[in-house]
């Protein structure tokens, strides 16, 4: 607290300058005067926290210097010492806005508990001065912290003449992944353009963890006229100044108190961004004009991608992905409609890259779909494919046979009896039934036939010599619809049918 004392007597001058230092050694003398013509030009130099001044003075007594500091708007706190308990006296610096009025000879006890009341009255003006700062008032808007009161818009309307039904536009700039580089660039160019325009206010917010600047706007002249200026001006000096992930949002509402829903709503909006591109300012009129059609799903696009990950051509993979964007962008669909299609489409290559055996243990399909789901640019959809990407292990050519043969072999295992065709298991490896055979043929020495009518007949044998079962009973268990045909095989392939060898066995 920074105290300027205005006292004629010496010794009570220098006395009280002593004493404060040992009273708080953080009180802070700024200065002294012996009259109150030197107090009050004292007073206008150093703006001081306190005054503490006596009455009676010569050129100047205390209440008239006391009563020009008021005239001059210098808002210093007060506290008058005197040696007359005259009412008169003590009406007029009540009437002036002191905190104390002190009887000479000063007791210490009651100078320290003045001076700690008026250090507390301070304090909290001070830190209600900072809560009604323009700045602060709208970071509560934004986060939700806002409350409209009667004594809130008085404040507004006096202090800021900001009425409860002001339009406010919310500007929202969105940097994902490139905040750190671009966000002063950013927060530069908007305001300049808030200087320069002259026909709005406005107030800039930074949220580092959120990745936004947000520009609130108000006193506009035009809110129309001025979304069609940052449009036409604005957006293309950020885009031309951003060099990543970007995207803009405007929305208009009713008072500081529909900033926070506003952005709600606006999370969704920024979605447009797939859409419309990062050049444009999406706005609920831009989205308005969008004639969006439903998404066809490009299933041709999908099982051309499952067939380069069981075939190993990863570049062939790459294009896929290339190809699917050009096609959701090759007309105007609902953002959340693209994205729908996006998460199957991962999904897809996700659970036949997982068949093939190409996924590593540690990548996580929800991770992927909530990467999709949270974007908004295509950039982040490319991050989530990304993370899938890094996912896969493309082999070498032999490598990749080999796995899609044991994939083969494991299908055919668990589903001989219940009558897979090739056909079956080529369509659930994304390769043709011709590649697949030959593929099979070359690496076990047999044919798709040869192996399942291998895997029915140890499973016959098995039912023979562990059960009781009847004939037409083992034919169902082990794949086979007629049990005379089953026999018949039976027989072709362990030299006796199914009846004796159950007798020789037993």
């Amino acid at each position: 607290m920074r105290i300027v004392v205005v006292e004629d007597e010496a010794p009570i001058r220098n006395g009280m300058s002593r004493l404060l230092q040992k009273i708080n050694s953080e009180y802070e003398l700024a200065g002294t005067a012996d009259n109150g013509l030197q107090g009050l030009e004292l007073i206008e130099r150093v703006k001081p926290d306190l005054v503490i001044l006596d009455i009676h003075m010569p050129d100047m007594d205390g209440l008239t210097m006391l009563a020009k500091v008021r005239e001059k708007g210098i808002s210093c706190k007060a506290i008058v010492l005197s040696a007359y308990s005259d009412f008169s006296y003590a009406k007029i610096a009540i009437e002036l806005g002191i905190e104390n009025y002190l009887l000479k000879p000063i007791k210490i006890p009651e100078l320290k508990r003045a001076l700690e009341q008026v250090e507390k009255t301070i304090i909290e003006e001070q830190s209600k001065e900072e809560f009604f700062t323009l700045e602060n008032i709208f970071y509560r808007s934004v986060t939700g912290q806002f409350i409209s009161d009667r004594q809130t818009d008085i404040t507004l309307e006096k202090h800021f003449r900001i009425m409860p039904d002001e339009e406010i536009v919310v500007f929202l700039v969105k940097l994902s992944g490139c905040y750190p580089v671009y966000h002063d660039t950013v927060r530069s160019l908007l305001e300049e353009t808030g200087i320069h325009n002259g026909t709005f206010s406005s107030c800039l917010l930074e949220f580092e963890d959120k990745e936004g600047i947000i520009m609130l706007l108000y006193k506009m002249d035009d809110q129309d006229e001025l979304r069609q200026y940052f449009q036409k001006a604005v957006m293309p000096m950020l885009c031309g100044q951003v060099k990543g992930s970007f995207a803009a949002v405007w929305r208009a509402c009713e008072g500081l108190a529909g900033v926070n829903p506003a952005l709600e709503n606006m999370r969704e909006d920024l979605e447009w961004n797939l859409v419309l591109g990062r050049e444009v300012l999406i706005s609920r009129e831009r989205i308005g004009q969008a004639e969006a059609v439903p998404v066809k799903y490009p299933v041709e696009i999908e099982t051309q991608a499952r067939q380069a990950i069981v075939s190993n051509h990863r570049e062939e993979f790459d294009a896929c992905t290339k190809r699917l964007r050009e096609y959701f962008l090759a007309d105007v669909h609902f953002p959340k409609e693209i994205k729908e299609a996006c998460i199957r489409y991962c999904m897809a290559i996700y659970h036949t890259a997982k068949e093939a055996g190409k996924v590593s243990e540690d990548t996580s399909a929800q991770d992927i779909m909530n990467l999709i789901t949270q974007a908004y640019t295509w950039e982040q959809i490319g991050k989530a494919y990304g993370l899938f990407y890094k996912s896969l292990r493309f082999q070498r050519e032999e490598e990749a046979t080999s796995l899609m043969v044991q994939r083969a072999g494991q299908l055919m295992q668990e589903y001989y009896n219940q009558g897979i065709t090739l056909e079956e298991i080529a369509r659930k490896l994304c390769v043709s039934e011709e590649y697949l055979s030959a593929q099979f043929k070359k690496e076990t020495g047999k044919t798709f036939t040869e192996t399942i009518r291998g895997y029915r007949i140890e499973k016959v044998k098995e039912l023979l010599l562990q059960t009781t079962l009847k004939l037409n009973q083992i034919a169902d268990l082990a794949g086979y619809t007629d049990p005379k045909y089953m026999s018949k095989v039976f027989k072709d392939e362990v030299g006796v049918t199914p009846a004796e060898y159950r007798k020789l066995n037993n």
